[in-house]
């Protein structure tokens, strides 16, 4: 716990960094937000009433702010990107923009950071090194190199300095979502959740050592694939910081003129691709998440490499035979059993109206009615199942909208290689498989052990809770919390009105000091404190005139100059 002086501290570093943050918000026209939060004050006078920038849409002036921003919004920006279940496609198309084409930091720098974290000088690791980096990040930065035992590798190496950059912010994020959440037109947005994800998802990607866990664990579950390679990772030089794996090598699926020119089978490919993603989806549960085509490498003998495990999802056995379930549901279109799904993975809130939801859900539904899968234009199908999400206030659980994201984008992908991939016959036996699975007499089994276990837990527990619950409420120590969201905002505002009246009190009291000290001629003078000529014009003009009570009158005039800046400022005049 951090004493009062770390705690002022800390608040000092929050203002100093939240000030930058308004005055680059202002300037894209988002101020009155600042006002909403009681910052103001931040807002420079040549902001206030300054329209939002000409010719530029909300949705491209917010991903212009977060790029100013730095690395931090920027992963938040990229994180709302996946959002479509909150943010409408506007915002969603123009935060996809967001890219980390952030200067790559010098080599010389990431050398002698490989070297501080592997403990031994450069040669002594490698044969080779990069002396530029293949790509660059906000969160680090990749080299090619050669191991000594000529093995070809690839260096991952954290940018300096970024990890107290993030967390400063994170520290900021903390603070400022309670006040953002307040705002009735962001409350959809869920944003304690937003944050609560964003934060282990930037932590875990800060940490390499849980990328190449991912990494490794993928690598595992894909073993058995022989069309599928995953890079190994060399963890004996992997460090949270240092992260080396074998270098596979390839044509990404973006080189479409170079693929084209290799003559591999096309609907092989394809049918592969699905093959390793849906393993992922419904078998193992941990899967790619940002599937773009940078990412997935074709072998020269046709295999498929997946690289760049930095964004990965997990879903639990649960959410794989909810995946199941909706993906059959949505082949029989049974809208009962879809709101069943998300009744059951709490992505329901109390405003929801169910009747409403399933009108919209098959509304959207008609418009693909009749289309062949293998027509069907994906993307703009979970589009529009996001839409009616966000209309609804439906917040799905994070992993299960990145499975969505990762799944459209992998059938775009398998369509690109080949125009008459047909999706049902691949995924169809993997829901199925998993449904059979739920619904065998072993699952039931174990399913009905563990809540029979849980029910007799919670009955031999139960005496002994309510002895406790008499015990307090006998014994008068028995408490009920009650929690007024807008109070602490009223309280806070009545704190700085309080504030203001003292120091406004205090002021008036140092003047009317000032002025009996005047008056009375209290000494010492001004004459006799001042040397030379300076004196002597004070004895001839202003004899006897008080050092105290015309410095009462300088410090009150200080202070009342600094209340009025402070009420100015505050736009509250």
């Amino acid at each position: 716990m951090l004493s009062p002086l770390g705690h002022l501290i800390r608040r000092r570093q929050q203002l100093s960094r939240l000030a930058p943050i308004v005055r680059v918000l202002a300037r894209y026209g988002f101020g009155s937000l600042a006002y909403r939060l009681s910052l103001g004050s931040f807002v420079p006078a040549r902001f206030r009433k300054k329209n939002p920038p000409d010719g530029l849409s909300a949705p491209k002036r917010l991903r212009m702010a977060l790029e100013e921003l730095g690395p931090t919004f920027i992963k938040l920006g990229q994180v709302l990107s996946t959002r479509a279940d909150l943010l409408p496609d506007a915002y969603i198309d123009e935060l996809r923009q967001l890219t980390e084409h952030v200067p790559p930091f010098d080599t010389a720098v990431a050398r002698r950071i490989v070297e501080a974290e592997l403990k031994r000088p450069i040669p002594e690791l490698f044969l080779e090194f990069g002396e530029e980096p293949i790509a660059s990040g906000s969160i680090g930065q990749v080299y090619n190199a050669v191991l000594l035992s000529g093995r070809q590798v690839v260096v991952k190496v954290k940018r300096p300095q970024i990890e107290k950059v993030i967390l400063a912010d994170l520290d900021l994020f903390e603070v400022a979502v309670p006040l953002l959440d307040r705002i009735e037109e962001l409350k959809p947005l869920r944003l304690p959740v937003i944050l609560d994800e964003f934060r282990r998802s930037l932590l875990r990607e800060m940490d390499f050592v849980s990328e190449g866990s991912f990494t490794s664990k993928i690598r595992e579950d894909l073993a058995d694939n022989p069309n599928v390679r995953v890079p190994e990772v060399i963890w004996e030089l992997t460090t949270p910081d240092v992260l080396v794996m074998e270098r596979l090598a390839g044509i990404s699926l973006g080189r479409r003129q170079e693929l084209a020119a290799m003559g591999i089978d096309r609907a092989a490919v394809a049918r592969n691709l699905a093959e390793c993603f849906l393993h992922q989806f419904f078998r193992t549960g941990l899967f790619h998440a940002d599937p773009h085509p940078g990412n997935i490498l074709i072998t020269s003998d046709g295999r498929i490499g997946l690289v760049d495990f930095g964004m990965a999802g997990r879903l639990s056995t649960e959410l794989r035979s909810y995946l199941a379930t909706s993906f059959i549901a949505l082949t029989r279109r049974d809208l009962d059993m879809i709101t069943d799904v998300y009744m059951e993975i709490g992505a329901l809130s109390e405003d929801t109206d169910i009747p409403r939801l399933k009108t919209d859900l098959q509304e959207a539904l008609d418009k693909y009615y009749g289309i062949p899968l293998h027509c069907l234009d994906m993307q703009k199908a979970f589009s529009d199942a996001m839409r009616v999400a966000r209309i609804h206030h439906v917040l799905l659980p994070r992993d299960f909208v990145l499975l969505g994201k990762s799944f459209v984008t992998m059938i775009s992908m398998a369509r690109e290689l080949d125009p008459a991939f047909d999706l049902a016959a691949v995924a169809k036996p993997y829901a199925l498989t998993i449904l059979k699975d739920k619904f065998s007499p072993a699952a039931i089994g174990h399913d009905a052990l563990s809540q029979l276990w849980n029910v007799g837990h919670s009955l031999r527990k139960l005496p002994r809770d309510l002895r406790s619950v008499m015990r307090r409420l006998l014994g008068g120590s028995l408490q009920f919390s009650l929690r007024w969201n807008q109070f602490d905002r009223f309280v806070q505002e009545l704190d700085k009105a309080t504030n203001r009246l003292a120091f406004s009190i205090i002021v008036s009291a140092i003047v009317l000091a000032s002025s009996i000290l005047l008056h009375a001629k209290i000494p010492p003078h001004m004459e006799s404190v001042l040397p030379g000529r300076l004196g002597r014009l004070f004895a001839e003009t202003m004899p006897d005139i008080s050092v105290l009570g015309l410095a009462g009158f300088l410090v009150a005039g200080i202070f009342g100059l600094l209340l009025a800046i402070a009420i100015w400022r505050s736009g509250r005049l």
